[in-house]
């Protein structure tokens, strides 16, 4: 199998790099913020670089997996990035959450070099990737997209074709703050219910069976509890890509209401401080809990 390359061994990268090493691809791995996650794939056979330069040398193909665009923008375009080093021929694929105006231009500069871009945009969170059962939003030119299936296909078992990597994206990017918003509506349905004096539990229950969602299933217990940890997705994190969806719906000039409404919980619970806590938290604000 040719070499590969894997940036961005985070919460979900290291166990979508560990899939492909079971798969039996030869791995590349850039070393991350934190040693341990390269340390554990250099376990099982994986090389491991400190640069995005050395990680693309006689790799044909890159997965990315970074927070954000600018994390992408930097491993791609910068000085020692992917498109100074990787050669022609290259195929780039990255599945982080992307703004699709980044990945216009990058799509544009690489293709400039003879490297592919291919967006594949996951979803599934950590037990996905642990399992091997992620879900794509996958776009990008048809022959890039055919050489990354069979990658994308150690990884995940669902695959959702778009015209272009900036569809791709920008599909991604709506079901995140989609199913922030929900969780906002799970909050509320759940917190009108203990107002009232329903059993949390056979209120759950209940919704299950007659307005079941996975965001309700995911992280109704969580409201319910009170317990939070350990973060699934993080206030910051949806704070980041409720902006960009409001970026991205301005240049559309498409309004979000329902949007714009959940996104306000999340900025009053980033504001009491906890950006680094799951986003479930936001039920802090209604049980008026110090922890809010």
């Amino acid at each position: 199998m040719p070499q590969l390359a894997f940036i961005g061994t985070g919460a979900m990268g290291e166990p979508m790099a560990t899939n492909l090493l079971k798969k039996g691809f030869a791995v590349t791995v850039l070393q991350h913020r934190r040693a341990e996650p390269a340390a554990r794939l250099h376990a099982l056979g994986a090389k491991v670089v400190h640069s995005p330069a050395d990680a693309a040398k006689d790799c044909a193909l890159v997965v990315l997996s970074l927070p954000t665009s600018r994390e992408v923008e930097a491993v791609v375009s910068g000085g020692s990035g992917i498109a100074q080093h990787a050669a022609r021929g290259t195929i780039v694929v990255d599945c982080s959450t992307s703004d699709p105006r980044s990945t216009r231009m990058l799509s544009t500069l690489l293709r400039a070099r003879g490297i592919g871009l291919v967006a594949a945009g996951m979803t599934r969170g950590v037990l996905g990737a642990r399992q091997g059962t992620l879900a794509f939003f996958v776009g990008g030119e048809p022959a890039d997209v055919e050489k990354a299936l069979p990658v994308l296909g150690a990884m995940g078992d669902t695959f959702i074709r778009f015209g272009s990597a900036a569809d791709a994206h920008m599909a991604k990017v709506i079901s995140n703050v989609l199913s922030y918003s929900t969780v906002a509506l799970v909050n509320e349905a759940l917190m009108l219910g203990a107002k009232s004096g329903v059993d949390g539990k056979m209120l759950f229950d209940a919704l299950m069976q007659g307005a079941p969602s996975k965001a309700l299933e995911a992280f109704g217990p969580r409201i319910l509890s009170g317990e939070y940890d350990p973060p699934r997705v993080t206030v910051d994190h949806v704070c980041e890509d409720m902006v960009l969806a409001r970026e991205l719906a301005a240049d559309a000039s498409a309004p979000l209401s329902m949007f714009v409404a959940a996104q306000e919980l999340y900025r009053r619970a980033d504001a009491h401080g906890n950006g680094a806590r799951d986003m479930s938290i936001i039920a802090e604000l209604w049980r008026g809990s110090s922890r809010s």
